[in-house]
């Protein structure tokens, strides 16, 4: 998202969760900035790993260096449960580990894709005379859970167990997401919904101690519909806030957790077009972003103005969980850690 729609004062209205709530709590860098390729796999890869990536931007290749999955479940001699990606933009299904030798699947962090899950099981339920069609959510619902007996790798999750298969525990927990997501009172509808209602029972049953979370809603941008793009940032904005306040409710989150949350890139600034649609520009409004971070070790009502690199986010979540990344660009961030 563009700066100019989020942090800066005129964009608040579109984060009141975060200006009014998170922010007071923690610590914002205002002017953080994004130097590599302006694509989505290439701008989340640089976060996950502190080094600018020059890859497929549509997730054809992995990181080119080792991600903090892997550094941290090595160093520590973590199961595979330790470390979660969950995102809803379809191209991540690489972003849980490098293909170095001493690195790669054996320390990656599990990925899951759940609108990709929800897609192509539509797909499935329209395509067939037997139904059920999209009409019944409990049998839709169903059928997403039969699809994880299936082959869940079909749509891009890679899930690190032995033999590659979904354990029972594991299974049963991503299924409960997807039925609270269908039986949910307020009828969620986007994608980004249900990757919070999956990252929320992964929580709740395993306690994962590294998780990146992907809300992508607010790329329905390259439709060229402003409205739309504003509504996406301002569910994104409520989703974050109801995150944090589900890890403060949870004994082994509550104070003890860190949260940084931080935009993988901006959009086009061009004020006499559509600029907001798209970000293949690489002008300073796709590279302009910004940090906020708030809960454990985060001093309260801070601020910095000093410029900052999404590459030192990397880094930074090393030092908090006490690993080591002997080789990246980033830097942590001392007032983080």
């Amino acid at each position: 998202m563009r700066y100019e729609d989020s942090l800066a004062p005129q964009g608040w209205i579109n984060i009141p969760h975060l200006a009014k709530e998170l922010v007071p709590q923690g610590v914002v860098f205002p002017v953080a900035r994004y130097d590599g390729l302006t694509g989505h796999f290439n701008a989340t890869g640089a976060l996950v790993t502190g080094c600018r990536q020059d890859v497929d931007a549509y997730g054809g290749e992995a990181p080119l260096t080792p991600t903090v999955f892997e550094l941290f479940r090595k160093e520590y001699d973590l199961p595979p449960e330790e470390a979660w990606v969950i995102a809803t933009n379809k191209s991540f299904g690489r972003m849980g580990a490098s293909t170095l030798r001493a690195f790669g699947d054996p320390y990656g962090a599990n990925v899951v894709l759940p609108k990709q899950l929800l897609i192509d099981t539509i797909k499935t339920a329209v395509s067939t005379e037997s139904g059920p069609g999209v009409e019944d959510r409990r049998a839709l619902a169903e059928r997403m859970t039969l699809a994880l007996d299936e082959g869940y790798e079909g749509f891009g999750w890679r899930v690190f167990e032995t033999g590659r298969a979904i354990a029972a525990e594991l299974k049963a927990t991503l299924a409960k997401s997807l039925l609270d997501y269908f039986n949910d009172p307020s009828a969620p509808t986007s994608g980004d919904e249900l990757t919070f209602f999956m990252t929320r029972e992964i929580m709740n049953r395993l306690a994962p101690s590294l998780l990146v979370v992907n809300f992508w809603d607010i790329d329905v941008a390259h439709y060229g519909a402003y409205s739309l793009y504003l509504d996406a940032i301002r569910r994104t904005d409520r989703l974050v806030h109801e995150l944090w306040q589900h890890a403060q409710s949870l004994p082994r989150y509550r104070d003890r957790t860190t949260l940084i949350v931080v935009p993988e890139l901006g959009r086009d600034g061009d004020a006499a077009g559509n600029g907001f649609a798209n970000h293949r520009s690489g002008d300073d409004s796709c590279r302009r972003v910004w940090l906020v971070a708030v809960g454990a070790g985060v001093p309260k009502g801070a601020g910095s103005d000093r410029p900052i690199r999404t590459v030192d986010v990397a880094p930074t979540v090393a030092r908090i969980l006490g690993f080591t990344m002997p080789a990246c660009e980033g830097k942590a961030l001392a007032e983080l850690t």
